[in-house]
Parts: structure tokens; sequence; C-alpha cells
């Protein structure tokens, strides 16, 4: 099952969350500049989301994600340095969330519901 995962940076939580350009073939099908809206599914609450994912027309592939991802981020309160994990698998997509906590002095990720 391909998947993806990254820290979320600055970009990533004021605008727009950038894909992994090489993932971008496990996602619906899209033009250059073109948004295509997919169901997403949160792993941890169940709750579905519509995301949006474009590929920037002008100079080099850089696809991103926007539309249901901005909702989404304010839901989980996803902040600089939280991780996402995002699956691909036959045409459904699923997503978890993953905020960095200290606990007896070890730092660890903890799923966000």
């Amino acid at each position: 099952m391909p998947s993806f995962s990254k820290f979320l940076s600055d970009s990533d939580v004021k605008k727009q969350m950038a894909i992994d350009s090489n993932f971008v073939q496990h996602l619906p099908q899209s033009r250059r500049g073109a948004t295509v809206h997919f169901p997403v599914v949160d792993i941890s609450s169940g709750t579905l989301w519509n995301f949006g994912y474009y590929v920037r027309m002008k100079g080099h592939l850089k696809p991103a994600f926007q539309g249901g991802w901005h909702n989404y981020r304010r839901h989980k309160g996803l902040k600089v340095g939280d991780k996402i994990i995002f699956w691909a698998d036959r045409g459904r997509y699923r997503i978890k969330a993953l905020r960095k906590i200290k606990l007896f002095g070890q730092e660890m990720y903890g799923v966000l519901t």
C-alpha cells in the first residue's frame, strides 16, 4: 500500500501542504493546474474529508493539497512539526495526524483524534 509521511512545515500549515511528487501517481489523475477532489478518511476518528490537490502549472511539478486540507488542518489544530501519514489503496485514501509529545524525557508521537 503506497504511502508518504512528512513533518509539517510553516507553509504546509499556513498555506497548502506539499505532496511528495512520487506519490502523485497514486492519487486520482489530474491535469496540471486543475484541482481534483477526492474523499479521504481520517483513520483516528473515521471522519470523511473532501481533499483537493493540484499540480502547479509553471516550472517543475509541485503537487499540493488544498481545499479540504485547510478544514482538516484547522479541525485537528495541526502545527509546524506535527506529522502526517497518508495512504492510498486501490482508490481509497486515508490520513493520520500525529503530534510530537515528550513523555518521561522521551520524544514520541501521539495520534490526534
